[in-house]
């Protein structure tokens, strides 16, 4: 019986230490359908941390690279750029939306299409230095799925 508390606590230990290590959520992720023609497609979700940290890199087995892209206003109307390293600032959340901050899905393997679910893996580093690798499952709609 002391055993089997010992395992018992031993196991609670790990998982508080698993739990305390995992720090950014990804929440209501969605990817926008691709046309047949286009070789792109946009992803918004939610980011929420509670350590200040950056997104540094982001990567899927659906497109040959994953931008972080922005959104700049000027005098021809708003144009979209690419962003390295973005900022999460603790405990607020960071919405990658249409016309701001999002994802973009780059020479996509094949069209991205409604009902089908993309996989997207992102990597944080906060001011330590360590990593976080957070999965996200994307579902493709034309809308933010409710």
């Amino acid at each position: 019986m002391k055993l089997l508390r010992k395992i018992g606590l031993l196991v609670l230990v790990e998982l508080c230490f698993v739990t305390a290590r995992a720090q950014v959520v990804a929440t209501e992720a969605w990817v926008r359908p691709s046309d047949p023609s286009e070789r792109s497609a946009p992803v918004y979700m939610q980011l929420l941390s509670p350590k200040d940290t950056k997104l540094i890199s982001a990567r899927s087995s659906s497109a040959e690279a994953v931008e972080v892209h922005g959104a700049a206003q000027d005098k021809g109307g708003k144009t979209m750029h690419p962003v390295v390293d973005l900022q999460l600032h603790a405990g607020k959340t960071l919405e990658f939306k249409p016309e701001g901050y999002h994802l973009m899905l780059v020479d996509v393997k094949k069209p991205i299409r409604a009902g089908f679910e993309v996989q997207i893996t992102l990597i944080f580093q906060n001011a330590d230095g360590a990593r976080e690798v957070v999965y996200v499952h994307a579902p493709v709609s034309l809308t933010k799925p409710k």
